[in-house]
């Protein structure tokens, strides 16, 4: 039993290590973004940048609450069964693709009208998910 405990221990910290992979994707992207603003920025209408507000912070509340869903549902993962650390990886990187949708609609966005605004909400809303729901050491059992 302790060979199984150590293969979640290990699967744990790797895990740990694709999380920080997304959490550094993100960062680098944000940064080469506030690097460009001056060749992306346009005047953008207040009603405009409402409703991409509006789509980053529902994005994001559905993106939690699936990742919360599938954090209660579909762990913890057992090593006894077949392909154990696929199926985790798998339910990682589905919650972090998740979790990084505001980010995704602020960079469309910022692309699109150059809005820094808007990119910083969807950052840190999806850095804040990203950081919340890190493996923990009870995911895999």
């Amino acid at each position: 039993m302790a060979q199984g405990s150590d293969k979640s221990e290990l699967f744990i910290k790797r895990a740990r290590q694709f999380n920080l992979a997304f959490i550094v994707s993100i960062t680098v992207l944000f940064l080469v973004d506030l690097g460009l603003y001056n060749f992306f920025s346009m005047p953008v209408s207040s009603k405009l940048l409402l409703y991409v507000y509006s789509a980053e912070i529902i994005s994001a509340a559905v993106a939690y609450s699936v990742a919360f869903l599938v954090r209660r549902r579909m762990f913890p993962v057992r090593t006894s069964e077949a392909y154990w650390s696929y199926t985790a990886v798998r339910r990682y990187f589905w919650s972090y693709i998740l979790l990084s949708i505001p980010f995704g609609i602020a960079f469309l966005f910022y692309l699109f009208a150059g809005n820094l605004s808007s990119l910083l909400l969807g950052y840190l809303l999806s850095l804040c998910g990203l950081i919340i729901f890190r493996p923990r050491k009870g995911d895999v059992v």
